[in-house]
Formats: structure tokens, C-alpha cells, sequence
């Protein structure tokens, strides 16, 4: 799994910044991301995907354990849509 230092280090290489900028500007864009989600926006990134806060509906589950009927309550959820030139294929 890659993080934010070993995006960072990347970043910094390519456009010829610090890591500490770099990491800052990651940081600041994933930051402003959700914040634009949890405000219920779409964020649409051309050629990689969509990004969007989305409601699960309540529904009935049953507990594995005491193999129960139980009411899961609606929850609100982060959801990226893959665009078609990042999909596998």
C-alpha cells in the first residue's frame, strides 16, 4: 500500500518542490475532497473518477452470531466511481 510520504516523495521528484510542500498540497486536496462530499457535491475528476457522499438505505441483517434478525439504520457513505480509463481491463 502507497501512503501520503511515498506519494509526496513522487510528487516533490516531478514537479521539483520539497516533500513537505508536496505533502501539504496532497493533504489540502484530499481535505477539500471530503469536505466538498460531506456538503453533497459531486466531485468529478476528469479521467480518474467521481467522488460523492451517498445514503444506504436501512435494511434487515442477520447477526452471525446469535443468528438474530437486526435493524441496520441508514448511513451515509463515501463512494468513488472509477472512471473508464482507470478501470482494469
Amino acid at each position: 500500500m502507497v501512503g501520503i510520504s511515498e506519494l509526496s516523495k513522487t510528487v516533490s521528484k516531478k514537479t521539483s518542490t520539497t516533500q513537505k510542500q508536496a505533502r501539504n498540497v496532497i493533504k489540502t486536496f484530499l481535505d477539500n475532497v471530503v469536505s466538498e462530499a460531506n456538503r453533497g457535491s459531486k466531485i468529478n475528476l476528469a479521467g480518474f473518477g467521481i467522488f460523492e457522499r451517498k445514503t444506504q438505505q436501512a435494511r434487515k441483517a442477520r447477526n452471525p452470531q446469535t443468528r438474530k434478525i437486526i435493524d441496520v439504520p441508514s448511513k451515509k457513505k463515501f463512494v468513488f466511481r472509477a472512471s473508464s480509463k482507470v478501470k482494469y481491463k
